[in-house]
Order: C-alpha cells, then sequence, then structure tokens
C-alpha cells in the first residue's frame, strides 16, 4: 500500500510540476525573457533536476517552493516578514531573508538527490558534465539569484518575488466546498466537544491508570549541564541575524536541548507504547515505516515564533512509537506509528514563555502557559471554531528538576504534567538528534533495506503506511489524510477553523503578558 502510494502521488506530483512549468514558460516576466545562456541553462538544469524529483516521488515537503524562483523555498515564518520588507526597505534584513530562504532550497535539494534513485541521480550527473547532482543544482541556484535578486536596486525582480512568498497552506479548500464544511462543521465542531470534555475531565488524574510506566529521560550531555540562569544566558546571548532569528551553533543547541528537555513517562501496557527511532524495514509489497525500539531517541529542531514584537526561538522535540495499537476492527484512530512533538518556547528572558503539544499527525494541539503569561478569552471561545485548548498551566521547576509528561497507554494521551528530580527520573535514557544533522535531516533521509534511500515523509508531507480511517468521516475538514503522521512543516492542527502548527503569529491573539507596573 506504501508503494501504490507513493507512485499515484509521484504521479500527481509530475503532473502538477509541469503544469507549473509551463504556466512559468507561458507567463515569463519581462526582465527575464531573454537571459544570457549560462542563466538560461541554469533554469534548464533546474527544471530537470526538479522533474526527476517528481517523477521519483522524492520531493521534500519540509518547506514550499516559491513560484517563478525554483532557487528559494519558504516557509511560513519567512513569508511573514515579506510584508514588511515591502514597506520598508533594509538591505541587511532583505538580505537575511533572501539567504534563509535560499539555505532551505540547498538543503532540500541536497535531501532531494541523496534519495533519488540511482539511475535518475546517474543521468541528472551526465546532464551537468559529471557535477553530482545537488552541488550542480545548487551552483546554478546561486548563479540565479546572485543574477536576479542581489542587485543595487529595488527591481522588478524583487517585487515579483516579495508578491510571490507566500505561507503553504495544508487545508484544502476544494475538500470543504465538496463536503458542505459550513454544514460539516457543526457535526465536526460537536464531536471535538465531546473528546475535549472528555478528556480535560481527566487531565492531571491519577497515573498511571493500569499498567507499569517506563521514564525516558535525555541521555546527560557530553559537557557540565546548565542551570536555569546559564541556559537563558545563552539564548540572551546568541547572536541573531538581522530579521531577528537566533543562529545556534550545534553544541549550544545541544545543550539547551538537553537543558530543555522533557522526562516521558509512559504508561506502557505493550510494544506499541516505546519510544524509538523511526526507519525503512522491509514489507510484503515494499517498504514500510517502523521504529527501532531498542534505540530511544527525541529528534530535535530549532525554530522560531513572533510574539510581542520580538522574534522568539523554540526548541521541538519529536519522539516516535511503533503504533496506535488498534482496538478492533472499528477503530478509526489506530494504525502504524505514533508520535508527540513537544515545544518550548523561550521568551524575551530566555526562560521558557509557553509549552505546547500536538501529536505528529497535528491533531491534539494543547498549549501550557509558563506564568505570568496567561490564556485570554478570543472569539473561538464562543463560536464553532476550535479554540487554544489549554488544559493547564505550566508547573514550576524547581532547581535539579525537570518537566515531565506524563503519556496514557495506546492513545498516547499527554494527561497531565508534573516535575521530577533529575538525577532518579530515567528508567532508559534517550538520546538527542539535531534534525538540520546529516544523512537523517529528521528523518527525511533514511537507508531503505535493499539499497538507496528514502524519505519517511511523502512529497505532500504524509508518512506512506500511516493512514487512519478516520480520515474517510473527517475529509470534508480539508485536511490530507486526518490522522496520518507527517512532516514538520505541514502540520495543519484544527478540523473546525484553520491553524498551523508553525504558524508564526500562533500565540498572538489568546495569550498576553502582563504590562509592567512602572
Amino acid at each position: 500500500m506504501a508503494v501504490a502510494s507513493a507512485a499515484r502521488g509521484a504521479t500527481w506530483a509530475v503532473l502538477l510540476l509541469a503544469l507549473l512549468l509551463f504556466a512559468g514558460c507561458a507567463g515569463t516576466p519581462s526582465w527575464r525573457e531573454t537571459p544570457p545562456p549560462d542563466q538560461w541553462q541554469c533554469r534548464d538544469l533546474l527544471s530537470a533536476f526538479d522533474m526527476a524529483v517528481a517523477e521519483a516521488g522524492v520531493g521534500d515537503a519540509g518547506r514550499a517552493r516559491v513560484a517563478g524562483f525554483p532557487y528559494l523555498r519558504t516557509d511560513r515564518l519567512l513569508a511573514s516578514f515579506a510584508p514588511t520588507l515591502r514597506h520598508h526597505p533594509d538591505a541587511p534584513r532583505y538580505a537575511d531573508w533572501l539567504g534563509r530562504m535560499r539555505q532551505g532550497d540547498v538543503e532540500a535539494r541536497r535531501i532531494e538527490a541523496a534519495n533519488l534513485p540511482t539511475p535518475a541521480r546517474q543521468r541528472l550527473a551526465r546532464r551537468s558534465g559529471g557535477e553530482a547532482p545537488a552541488a550542480a543544482a545548487n551552483a546554478c541556484g546561486e548563479r540565479l539569484l546572485a543574477a536576479e535578486l542581489l542587485g543595487p536596486e529595488d527591481g522588478p525582480a524583487r517585487v515579483a518575488l516579495r508578491e510571490a512568498v507566500a505561507a503553504p497552506d495544508h487545508y484544502v479548500d476544494t475538500w470543504r466546498v465538496l463536503g458542505l464544511y459550513p454544514l460539516a462543521r457543526v457535526g465536526l465542531s460537536l464531536g471535538y466537544g465531546r473528546w475535549r470534555d472528555a478528556y480535560l475531565a481527566g487531565f492531571d488524574g491519577p497515573f498511571p491508570t493500569r499498567g507499569e510506566v517506563r521514564r525516558y529521560a535525555p541521555a546527560p550531555p557530553a559537557g557540565p549541564p546548565l542551570d536555569a540562569e546559564a541556559a537563558a544566558r545563552l539564548v540572551r546571548r546568541a547572536p541573531r541575524g538581522p530579521l531577528g532569528l537566533v543562529d545556534l551553533d550545534d553544541e549550544t543547541l545541544r545543550r539547551l536541548a538537553a537543558h530543555h528537555a522533557p522526562v516521558f513517562a509512559i504508561e506502557t501496557r505493550g510494544h506499541d507504547d516505546r519510544l524509538g527511532a523511526p526507519y525503512w524495514r522491509r514489507g510484503p509489497a515494499g517498504p514500510l515505516p517502523a521504529v527501532d525500539t531498542n534505540r530511544a531517541v527525541a529528534d530535535v529542531r530549532l525554530a522560531h515564533t513572533r510574539f510581542d514584537g520580538r522574534v522568539l526561538p523554540q526548541l521541538v522535540y519529536t519522539v516516535w512509537f511503533p503504533a496506535r495499537t488498534r482496538l478492533g476492527a472499528l477503530d478509526i484512530l489506530g494504525g502504524r506509528l505514533d508520535g508527540v512533538v513537544w515545544r518550548v518556547t523561550l521568551g524575551a528572558d530566555g526562560r521558557p514563555l509557553i509549552h505546547d503539544s500536538i501529536h505528529a499527525c497535528g491533531c491534539y494541539h494543547l498549549f501550557f502557559p509558563v506564568p505570568p503569561l496567561r490564556r485570554v478569552v478570543v472569539p473561538a471561545d464562543h463560536d464553532l471554531r476550535e479554540a487554544p485548548l489549554t488544559p493547564a498551566y505550566t508547573p514550576p521547576r524547581p532547581p535539579g528538576e525537570r518537566l515531565a509528561l506524563q503519556l496514557a497507554a495506546v492513545s498516547h494521551y499527554l494527561v497531565g504534567l508534573a516535575t521530577v528530580d533529575d538525577a532518579a527520573s530515567a528508567d532508559i535514557p534517550y538520546a538527542l538528534r539535531l534534525t538540520r544533522s546529516p544523512p537523517h535531516y529528521g528523518r527525511r533521509s533514511l537507508a531503505l533495506p535493499d539499497g538507496g534511500r528514502r524519505s519517511l515523509f511523502g512529497p505532500e508531507g504524509l508518512v506512506a503506511g500511516t493512514e487512519r480511517l478516520e480520515r474517510f468521516l473527517l475529509w470534508p475538514a480539508g485536511i490530507r489524510s486526518p490522522g496520518a503522521m507527517r512532516q514538520w512543516g505541514t502540520h495543519a492542527t484544527v478540523f473546525v477553523g484553520r491553524r498551523h502548527f508553525d504558524d508564526p503569529l500562533l500565540f498572538e491573539e489568546a495569550f498576553v503578558l502582563p504590562t509592567p507596573v512602572p
């Protein structure tokens, strides 16, 4: 099933890419009508690369392509700066913005090239005179970037770019139209309300309800551990680019990640309740995603959000389970692989401002503000949309203790927060793996059992083979394959309304800091 699904996705990806290329040729802007030969050849090489990637179904969905600029990729955070740059031209900020979009394309092409089948990679190498496909494509990207967007003047190419950069949207409006969403959302809202009320009634209740508890704690860092003030100071003193994004080297990121990493206290009734590392295993019809529970690991990502006029760094931890155990033939929620995402947003003082969590499907978004940050009433509290669900405030973390997330068996719901003694918190240590590090790049390039490599995530960001039966009921919400595991940057988190986990303004409306007293 995974292979057939990937093949269908690749076919549609090829058709869509062909349409985009045709549209680009048909609507070539005047400033690009007569490019020099080297630029024309570069655009041709990038088109061949993209077509090979689409045919093989190995496109990376972590960042969105920028229409008309095949050497740039954006995300919601970078797209949020486009209006500011349009109205307030600023060379350093513009260069930083452009450089980060360029780096997104560089990384994606390295991953896509690594995941290409050998024959496709060899054809691209021959086309570029023997040069490695990713290196050749990225050299062309640098050449086109310099020619089109790094001139001294704010010319037509820059104007076109600002119009082209848009935040990706992982809701399918066509499905909402076909599913009569204005009517369907009433039923969706009622179903969500029943789940919410039952969930809140059991939050912070007795734990575990039955079964043993296994505690996974981060393995001790290589150097001396940080205390709260030292960790905050590292954030405050970290270098920032002109856009305000924090730039951390790998060692600093690992030290901060180790300090803020939680203990995962998991009610364990079976193999599916154990943490592990995703990999591809051999299946009867092709590779299948699986989790090696002999290697407990958390993938760690550095992200950013915008709040209260500032750009704030975030530490994002993702842990994986082999499955959400199916409890019968009619269980619409069970299926292969499950994951929990825990995010720590660090405030202007370098200390935690808010924690939030989802499952790797984008479901069950929960918010845990750190006082004095507080949740305020928003319009969604009184209508059919899903308001930010805040079961509790984050408990204080005394020196020598660590935050513990209590996860239920089977569902892996987060059912409570506590603090535990750091020195005696672990039954099993888990490793911290940076998602920006090769060769895995956060599961975006994994070894296949019969040779070659492939991302855990398909071209639309979904993990093939993790589909849930709930997709047949919830498709009118406009979310592709509800319940399936998905890649960072593709998490739509509500069925009623519209929200993305990496929305840079996610916290702005519902959470406020009290105004300091003069």
